[in-house]
């Protein structure tokens, strides 16, 4: 079996691009998850990156874990920490999402959140509405 099972041009398009398109407002987004984090939730992620699609807003941010929940995590309460995480992404949606509008000028359709703690890692998802274009 190949290192390397994709096919050339599929892990070319998986690589990050290199054109710095919308590069200022990856950052407003980012900068701004990341606020909404340290203000609503008392400690905000050390690491945040922002994905621009078409029809898409991908926020994936990084080591936000608090030390009680990390003790959580080694007695094995994994599944509290992730319930009230995920109650504490639900209760926060109507602000990520009028941010996210405010910032791109778009209409969010739909709010997806996830989190994981072995990796450490919380993923915001928003999918906007199609863009109308003028004729």
């Amino acid at each position: 079996m190949p290192d390397n099972p994709l096919h050339p041009d599929d892990a070319a398009a998986m690589r990050e691009p290199h054109d710095h398109a919308h590069g200022e407002l990856r950052q407003e987004l980012s900068n701004a998850m990341v606020g909404l984090f340290k203000q609503y939730f008392g400690r905000g992620p050390t690491d945040c990156r922002t994905y621009l699609e078409p029809n898409l807003v991908i926020v994936v941010l990084g080591g936000g874990y608090t030390a009680a929940e990390q003790t959580l995590f080694a007695a094995g309460k994994w599944h509290e920490v992730r319930q009230s995480r995920t109650a504490w992404q639900d209760s926060m949606e109507l602000r990520f999402v009028e941010t996210i509008e405010r910032l791109t000028h778009r209409t969010v359709k739909a709010f997806l959140s996830a989190n994981r703690q072995d990796a450490d890692l919380t993923v915001e998802l928003f999918v906007l509405e199609r863009e109308t274009v003028s004729p």
